[in-house]
């Protein structure tokens, strides 16, 4: 009875290692599969590109020379966005300094207005004291 027992958990065990490498052997299979379909992929590229250089090589040559145009082209670009950010920074500077000042001025404005206010009432009571000082007379 133990042997039957010993048995047949050996077969299981020995089924169950089975199992697993029928499971491995599958993934790499598969991954096999796919490696080879990549592979593919990359020589018909490689041989589409190889074709277009070999068959064209004056367009190739005349898309390199666009390629080097376009490439300055966008390094003009960068330049002149650099030059336009900054330009754009020192106007903003230029009208933080203008907020500044004429909030100071209104303020100075405001404090004049003040002063004028003070001046003409005391004006006006100078003048006043005047007359007064005549019709006592």
């Amino acid at each position: 009875m133990y042997t039957r027992t010993a048995s047949f958990i050996v077969n299981s065990g020995f089924m169950l290692f089975l199992g697993l490498m029928i499971d491995r052997l599958h993934y790499y299979i598969r991954e096999l599969g796919l490696q080879r379909k990549a592979l593919e992929a990359a020589k018909k590229q490689s041989r589409s590109f190889e074709d277009m250089k070999s068959a064209n090589p004056e367009e190739f040559k005349a898309m390199g020379e666009e390629m080097t145009i376009l490439k300055s082209k966008i390094k003009n670009l960068e330049s002149e966005c650099a030059a336009k950010t900054d330009e754009a920074k020192a106007a903003q500077d230029k009208v933080e300094a203008m907020k500044k000042q004429s909030e100071g001025l209104l303020l100075e404005y405001d404090k004049l207005i003040q002063d004028n206010h003070n001046l003409r009432s005391q004006l006006q009571d100078i003048d006043h004291n005047l007359e007064q000082q005549k019709k006592s007379m």
